[in-house]
């Protein structure tokens, strides 16, 4: 096992934001880091001929957040998250799948979540609108009907969006190729879910104005918010928005979901790479986001110093009390050697090959085997397993899920596996 290495101190912080009006969020990162002892750094902005050149030495850039986002710097983004990465740095979202541009596009997003075998039964068909003509050929076609919405592929804030009863409600867009098709879903309300590591922190659901229901934009931000406290509902809202962080890649994202009024089935709009709190999520839902994405830079820091238990272990430590009811029981039930809690996870672990998450089913079958027959199995053969296991790259996430993504609702299962039969060879 690889010894544990003392993390520097003091840590060092940098926010790079600098086209931004609502400062609240670059403020409460900086109180939150300063409550840990961390330095704080706001750049704001880094030089255009700087980045062309490639050169960002001399900056403090170790612990990056990156909030410095907007519609004409997508591609100097792409430019230093790429400097951020090869460098080994420890940055919000760096490897977001696509890049920028194409994890923040809605209609690379809807293909992400229809290509993915749990979340497509709550994406959102998403057409390209080329041209009026084009838009109505969708109609024609059958493939949407009025009323629909056309909306900006990269927009933010619902800035934009038309809802689409008429061809005549198409005459005001001018470059159609900046724009998407969705259908019209009829709410009877909103989520906004935030996840940061993996995990679904807090959960906001918003209601429109029963006066006004034509007004689809105030259905969307809510005009009341609340936090959401039903058990199955948290549940499932986890679950997809989980996934959908999972499969865009992002470590920090507000993912915001539909349900229909009339079916109460839901529908997953969109991730958002620089997701925001200024629509009161906090206040509403008492999640500290600021907080839970430090301790998410803490574990990222702390599983390069650390042998893979101690990551691990500390991963879901962190977190336990954020799992949905029934995997946290079955965590603590696995852990204590009860084996009939993982049969209901088998089905789906094999549903992992040939999809985004490689190596989760393999590693599941693998650590089953060992954790349901281990007395009947040579230490030395599980010795080895074990160690072959921890050389594969942790998950983002911190667990064994895959080497590069996954959930903590499936990771939690894979972990409490390996620890215990880590602990049963100690």
């Amino acid at each position: 096992m690889d010894k544990t290495v003392k993390a520097p101190s003091p840590r060092t912080l940098s926010i790079i934001e600098g086209r931004e009006a609502n400062r609240r969020m670059v403020n409460d990162f900086g109180e939150e880091a300063k409550k840990r002892g961390w330095s704080y750094c706001q750049i704001y902005g880094i030089n255009s001929d700087r980045i062309s050149r490639f050169d960002f030495l001399g900056l403090p850039l170790d612990y990056v957040i990156f909030r410095d986002l907007t519609k004409n710097n997508y591609k100097e983004t792409e430019r230093i998250l790429f400097w951020l990465q090869q460098h080994r740095k420890i940055c919000i979202n760096a490897n977001a799948a696509g890049g920028r541009i194409c994890t923040s596009d809605k209609h690379f997003q809807q293909g992400l979540f229809m290509a993915d075998p749990f979340l497509k039964e709550y994406a959102l068909p998403t057409f390209e609108a080329k041209s009026k003509t084009n838009v109505i050929s969708y109609v024609d076609a059958g493939r949407v009907h009025y009323p629909f919405v056309i909306k900006p592929r990269l927009g933010t804030i619902g800035a934009g969006i038309v809802l689409v009863k008429t061809p005549e409600d198409l005459d005001g867009i001018d470059n159609f190729y900046d724009y998407i098709i969705q259908q019209y879903i009829e709410p009877t309300c909103d989520y906004r879910v935030f996840v940061i590591g993996g995990t679904a922190v807090g959960i906001m659901r918003k209601v429109g104005d029963f006066e006004k229901p034509g007004d689809f934009k105030i259905w969307s931000s809510g005009k009341a918010k609340y936090p959401e406290n039903d058990p199955d509902t948290i549940s499932i809202l986890s679950d997809i928005a989980t996934r959908a962080a999972a499969v865009s890649k992002l470590e920090y994202t507000g993912v915001d979901i539909l349900k229909e009024a009339k079916t109460g089935k839901y529908y997953l709009l969109e991730t958002n790479f620089a997701a925001g709190w200024g629509n009161r999520f906090i206040e509403v839902t008492k999640a500290n986001i600021p907080a839970f994405t430090l301790d998410w830079f803490e574990d990222l820091d702390n599983a390069r110093r650390q042998s893979v238990s101690e990551a691990v272990a500390q991963y879901i430590k962190r977190r336990k009390n954020l799992l949905p009811d029934k995997i946290r029981r079955d965590y603590d039930a696995i852990l204590s050697g009860q084996g009939d809690s993982i049969e209901s996870y088998r089905p789906i672990f094999a549903n992992y090959p040939n999809t985004y998450i490689t190596d989760a089913g393999k590693i599941f079958e693998i650590l089953a085997d060992f954790y349901q027959n281990f007395a009947d199995r040579p230490k030395d053969d599980i010795r080895h397993t074990i160690q072959t296991i921890e050389s594969l790259p942790l998950s983002w996430a911190g667990n064994f899920i895959g080497p590069e993504v996954g959930t903590i609702h499936d990771g939690a299962i894979i972990s409490a596996m390996y620890l215990y039969i880590l602990h049963k060879i100690s």
